[in-house]
Protein backbone atom coordinates (compact mmCIF):
# COMPACT_ATOMS: atom_id res chain seq x y z
CA UNK A 1 0.00 0.00 0.00
CA UNK A 2 1.38 3.65 -1.34
CA UNK A 3 0.02 5.37 2.24
CA UNK A 4 1.60 9.05 0.71
CA UNK A 5 -0.22 8.62 -2.77
CA UNK A 6 -3.08 7.85 -0.36
CA UNK A 7 -3.04 10.59 1.37
CA UNK A 8 -2.78 12.73 -1.80
CA UNK A 9 -5.60 10.85 -3.26
CA UNK A 10 -7.63 11.56 0.03
CA UNK A 11 -6.68 15.10 0.22
CA UNK A 12 -7.50 15.54 -3.98
CA UNK A 13 -10.74 14.17 -3.23
CA UNK A 14 -12.25 15.83 -0.04
CA UNK A 15 -11.08 19.18 -2.17
CA UNK A 16 -12.91 18.67 -4.98
CA UNK A 17 -16.73 20.92 -4.62
CA UNK A 18 -19.74 18.61 -3.17
CA UNK A 19 -21.90 18.27 -1.01
CA UNK A 20 -19.65 18.25 2.52
CA UNK A 21 -17.60 21.46 1.23
CA UNK A 22 -21.03 23.41 0.32
CA UNK A 23 -22.26 22.27 3.62
CA UNK A 24 -19.64 22.91 5.18
CA UNK A 25 -19.02 26.69 4.35
CA UNK A 26 -22.47 27.28 4.86
CA UNK A 27 -22.32 26.15 8.44
CA UNK A 28 -19.18 28.04 9.27
CA UNK A 29 -20.95 31.34 7.25
CA UNK A 30 -23.96 31.36 9.86
CA UNK A 31 -22.73 29.41 12.70
CA UNK A 32 -18.91 30.37 12.77
CA UNK A 33 -16.01 28.00 12.47
CA UNK A 34 -16.06 26.52 16.67
CA UNK A 35 -19.53 25.14 15.74
CA UNK A 36 -18.99 23.98 12.34
CA UNK A 37 -16.73 21.64 14.13
CA UNK A 38 -19.53 19.50 14.92
CA UNK A 39 -20.69 19.44 11.29
CA UNK A 40 -17.14 18.47 10.28
CA UNK A 41 -17.02 15.54 12.85
CA UNK A 42 -20.48 14.87 11.49
CA UNK A 43 -19.21 14.15 8.27
CA UNK A 44 -16.42 12.07 8.78
CA UNK A 45 -18.70 9.85 11.18
CA UNK A 46 -21.01 9.72 7.92
CA UNK A 47 -18.48 8.99 5.14
CA UNK A 48 -17.29 5.82 7.89
CA UNK A 49 -20.07 3.43 6.52
CA UNK A 50 -18.90 4.00 2.72
CA UNK A 51 -15.38 3.45 3.58
CA UNK A 52 -16.25 -0.30 4.72
CA UNK A 53 -18.92 -0.42 1.95
CA UNK A 54 -16.08 0.44 -0.37
CA UNK A 55 -12.91 -1.85 1.25
CA UNK A 56 -15.27 -5.21 2.07
CA UNK A 57 -18.23 -4.77 1.08
CA UNK A 58 -19.80 -2.80 -2.39
CA UNK A 59 -19.52 -5.57 -4.60
CA UNK A 60 -21.35 -8.08 -2.34
CA UNK A 61 -23.74 -5.40 -1.71
CA UNK A 62 -25.03 -4.81 -5.67
CA UNK A 63 -25.07 -8.50 -5.72
CA UNK A 64 -27.46 -8.90 -2.43
CA UNK A 65 -29.65 -5.81 -1.91
CA UNK A 66 -29.33 -4.09 -5.35
CA UNK A 67 -31.89 -1.23 -4.33
CA UNK A 68 -29.45 -0.02 -1.19
CA UNK A 69 -27.75 2.87 -2.76
CA UNK A 70 -31.06 3.63 -4.76
CA UNK A 71 -32.71 4.28 -1.86
CA UNK A 72 -30.04 6.20 -0.10
CA UNK A 73 -29.38 8.27 -3.44
CA UNK A 74 -33.24 9.39 -2.96
CA UNK A 75 -33.01 9.84 0.56
CA UNK A 76 -29.95 12.42 -0.46
CA UNK A 77 -31.86 13.66 -3.55
CA UNK A 78 -34.68 14.64 -0.96
CA UNK A 79 -32.72 16.38 1.58
CA UNK A 80 -30.82 18.69 -1.23
CA UNK A 81 -33.84 19.71 -2.67
CA UNK A 82 -35.09 20.16 0.50
CA UNK A 83 -32.43 22.59 1.59
CA UNK A 84 -32.63 24.30 -1.89
CA UNK A 85 -35.99 25.50 -1.16
CA UNK A 86 -35.42 26.41 2.08
CA UNK A 87 -32.85 28.59 1.01
CA UNK A 88 -34.78 30.23 -1.81
CA UNK A 89 -38.38 30.76 0.03
CA UNK A 90 -36.87 31.46 3.36
CA UNK A 91 -33.45 33.17 2.81
CA UNK A 92 -31.61 34.83 6.17
CA UNK A 93 -31.77 38.12 7.17
CA UNK A 94 -28.79 37.87 9.96
CA UNK A 95 -26.74 35.13 10.94
CA UNK A 96 -27.40 33.41 14.52
CA UNK A 97 -25.16 35.26 17.64
CA UNK A 98 -26.17 32.52 19.79
CA UNK A 99 -26.69 28.78 19.45
CA UNK A 100 -30.27 27.48 19.31
CA UNK A 101 -31.93 24.64 18.45
CA UNK A 102 -30.88 24.67 14.48
CA UNK A 103 -27.55 25.09 15.14
CA UNK A 104 -26.53 22.99 18.18
CA UNK A 105 -23.88 20.76 18.07
CA UNK A 106 -25.95 17.56 17.77
CA UNK A 107 -28.05 19.11 15.33
CA UNK A 108 -25.16 19.98 13.63
CA UNK A 109 -23.31 17.07 13.82
CA UNK A 110 -26.23 14.80 12.32
CA UNK A 111 -26.65 17.13 9.34
CA UNK A 112 -23.05 16.20 8.38
CA UNK A 113 -23.25 13.04 9.39
CA UNK A 114 -26.48 12.71 6.76
CA UNK A 115 -24.48 15.20 3.55
CA UNK A 116 -22.01 12.00 3.33
CA UNK A 117 -23.87 9.29 4.20
CA UNK A 118 -26.83 10.10 1.89
CA UNK A 119 -24.27 10.72 -1.06
CA UNK A 120 -23.74 7.86 -2.84
CA UNK A 121 -20.97 9.18 -5.17
CA UNK A 122 -18.86 8.81 -1.99
CA UNK A 123 -18.36 4.85 -2.90
CA UNK A 124 -17.17 5.51 -6.28
CA UNK A 125 -14.67 8.19 -4.77
CA UNK A 126 -13.02 5.29 -2.38
CA UNK A 127 -12.87 2.50 -4.88
CA UNK A 128 -10.91 4.72 -6.94
CA UNK A 129 -8.88 5.70 -3.97
CA UNK A 130 -8.21 2.28 -3.06
CA UNK A 131 -7.26 1.55 -6.59
CA UNK A 132 -5.20 3.99 -7.12
CA UNK A 133 -3.06 3.61 -3.86
CA UNK A 134 -2.87 -0.30 -3.75
CA UNK A 135 -4.84 -0.88 -0.65
CA UNK A 136 -5.10 -4.61 -0.24
CA UNK A 137 -8.51 -5.89 -0.36
CA UNK A 138 -7.90 -9.34 -0.96
CA UNK A 139 -7.91 -10.62 2.62
CA UNK A 140 -8.75 -8.86 6.21
CA UNK A 141 -5.91 -6.64 8.44
CA UNK A 142 -6.34 -4.37 11.03
CA UNK A 143 -3.26 -2.23 10.22
CA UNK A 144 -4.36 -2.00 6.44
CA UNK A 145 -7.87 -1.02 7.63
CA UNK A 146 -6.70 1.19 10.68
CA UNK A 147 -4.24 3.20 8.17
CA UNK A 148 -7.20 3.70 5.49
CA UNK A 149 -9.43 5.25 7.97
CA UNK A 150 -7.07 6.90 9.34
CA UNK A 151 -5.96 8.28 6.06
CA UNK A 152 -9.60 8.92 4.69
CA UNK A 153 -10.97 10.69 7.41
CA UNK A 154 -8.04 12.73 8.42
CA UNK A 155 -7.94 14.08 5.13
CA UNK A 156 -11.99 14.83 5.31
CA UNK A 157 -11.65 16.65 8.88
CA UNK A 158 -8.35 19.04 7.77
CA UNK A 159 -9.71 19.55 4.46
CA UNK A 160 -13.57 20.48 6.30
CA UNK A 161 -12.09 22.15 8.59
CA UNK A 162 -9.72 24.71 6.47
CA UNK A 163 -12.81 25.05 4.18
CA UNK A 164 -14.90 26.46 7.82
CA UNK A 165 -11.95 28.92 8.43
CA UNK A 166 -12.55 30.16 4.85
CA UNK A 167 -16.24 30.38 5.87
CA UNK A 168 -15.96 31.76 9.19
CA UNK A 169 -13.10 34.51 7.72
CA UNK A 170 -16.18 35.47 5.48
CA UNK A 171 -18.87 35.39 8.04
CA UNK A 172 -17.18 38.75 9.85
CA UNK A 173 -17.58 40.41 6.63
CA UNK A 174 -21.59 39.30 6.42
CA UNK A 175 -23.45 42.00 8.46
CA UNK A 176 -25.43 43.43 5.66
CA UNK A 177 -29.04 41.64 5.64
CA UNK A 178 -29.25 42.06 2.11
CA UNK A 179 -25.91 39.96 1.86
CA UNK A 180 -26.85 37.75 3.97
CA UNK A 181 -30.25 37.09 1.99
CA UNK A 182 -27.73 36.91 -1.46
CA UNK A 183 -25.60 34.71 -0.31
CA UNK A 184 -28.30 32.11 0.84
CA UNK A 185 -30.48 32.49 -2.12
CA UNK A 186 -27.21 31.40 -4.13
CA UNK A 187 -26.51 28.19 -1.74
CA UNK A 188 -30.01 27.36 -2.61
CA UNK A 189 -29.37 27.80 -6.35
CA UNK A 190 -26.12 25.25 -5.38
CA UNK A 191 -28.08 22.96 -3.33
CA UNK A 192 -30.89 22.55 -6.06
CA UNK A 193 -28.51 21.86 -8.21
CA UNK A 194 -26.97 19.17 -6.08
CA UNK A 195 -30.51 17.58 -5.85
CA UNK A 196 -30.89 17.70 -9.65
CA UNK A 197 -27.80 15.64 -9.97
CA UNK A 198 -28.31 13.54 -7.35
CA UNK A 199 -32.06 12.86 -8.85
CA UNK A 200 -30.01 12.09 -12.40
CA UNK A 201 -27.67 9.35 -10.32
CA UNK A 202 -31.05 8.12 -8.87
CA UNK A 203 -32.30 7.71 -12.57
CA UNK A 204 -28.92 6.19 -13.59
CA UNK A 205 -29.07 3.71 -10.91
CA UNK A 206 -32.94 3.03 -11.57
CA UNK A 207 -32.20 2.26 -15.38
CA UNK A 208 -29.22 0.45 -14.55
CA UNK A 209 -31.48 -2.06 -12.52
CA UNK A 210 -33.82 -3.20 -15.50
Amino acid sequence: MNVGLLIATCLTASLSPGPAALSTIETSLRYGQRRAFWHTLGLAVGETPHLFLALFGTHWLARQAPYALTVVAAAGMAYFLYLGFQHLVRPRSSLPESAGLEGGAFGLFLRGAWVNFSNPKTIPFFLVIIQAASVPTDAFAWSTTGVFLLCTLGSEIGVMSFYAFLGDRLRVRLKDATTIRWVDRVLGLLWLALGVLMAWRVWQLLEGQH
